[in-house]
Formats: C-alpha cells, structure tokens, sequence
C-alpha cells in the first residue's frame, strides 16, 4: 500500500468518525466502509490515482426480487429519481451470480486539484449533507417503489407481502 493511500484511509476514516460519529473500518480492498443503525452500510472508495476525486455510496441496498418488480420498472424510478435529485446517481446493475438487479446510489465530487489529497476542510464541511442525501435517498425511492407495488395491488385486487 502505498504512502497516498493510506493517507486517503486516515483523512476519509478521521472524518467519518469526527463528523459522522460513526466507527469507520478499512475492507480488504483498502476502501473506506462504515455501518450507521437504520441507515446501512456506506462505503468510501479510494482512487490513488485521483485522490481528491471522492465517491460515498450504499450499494445493492434494494433488490428487484425481493420488490417483485420487474427491471423495467426499477430502472423507471432511477432514472426519475437521477432526475430529480442533486448530486446523486441512482443506478441498477444485475448480479451475474443471481441473475437479481440491485439498486444503489451515490455521491461523486471532486475535494481538490488533480493529483491532490482531498481538501479536508470542504469534506468535513460536506461529509454530513453527502450523508443526508445519500440517506434520504434510498428511503425515497424505497418508498416509492413500495407504493408503486400497493398501486398494483389495487389495480390487480391482490394483496402480497410488502418488500
């Protein structure tokens, strides 16, 4: 592991903490991961050869299968809610092991120059709102996609156990 690298893990893994008073860990990959009680799991990833490129994310946090939806309709609600919302990507990847589709989301910024180590000031000043915004996200479109199924139920006359 090289010198930037783990510097990158002390910055990302010190803010974390201070900022979002969670307890940050470092993955086997050496990527930044941290678990907050009804949240999730977000992680932080590291790109050595673009330090101040910063990218946060839940990942495969809502499953096609277990919504009993089809692909089409979850990459209509990503695709509305990439519109509708800031700085966040929204996106749906199959699984080659299941065959399943998974929603996740993130948030990408740039904290510094080409080449630099991130601005720790601007992510201690941000870190907070990328959480919210995250957060606040994945419950959205979760709730959304459970209303959508309840609106299908009704237009069916069926009822089935809610995701």
């Amino acid at each position: 592991m090289t010198q930037e690298k783990e510097a990158l893990q002390k910055i990302y893994k010190n803010v974390v903490e201070e900022e979002l008073g969670s307890v940050a860990k470092i993955d086997d990959d050496g990527d930044v991961f941290f678990t907050v009680p009804d949240a999730g799991r977000f992680f932080i990833f590291l790109y050595e050869n673009d330090p101040s490129y910063f990218r946060m994310g839940i990942f495969n946090f809502i499953s096609r299968k277990d919504y009993g939806l089809p692909a089409t309709e979850l990459l209509e609600a990503v695709n509305s809610f990439n519109v509708q919302n800031k700085c966040c990507k929204f996106w749906l990847k199959e699984s080659r092991d299941s065959g399943d589709h998974f929603i996740s989301i993130t948030i990408e910024a740039f904290l510094g120059g080409l080449g630099e180590l991130p601005d720790e000031k601007i992510l201690r000043a941000t870190i907070g709102r990328y959480f919210g915004i995250l957060n606040s996200g994945a419950h959205e479109i979760a709730d959304h996609l459970r209303k959508r199924i309840k609106a299908q139920e009704a237009l069916s006359g069926t009822e089935s156990s809610e995701a």
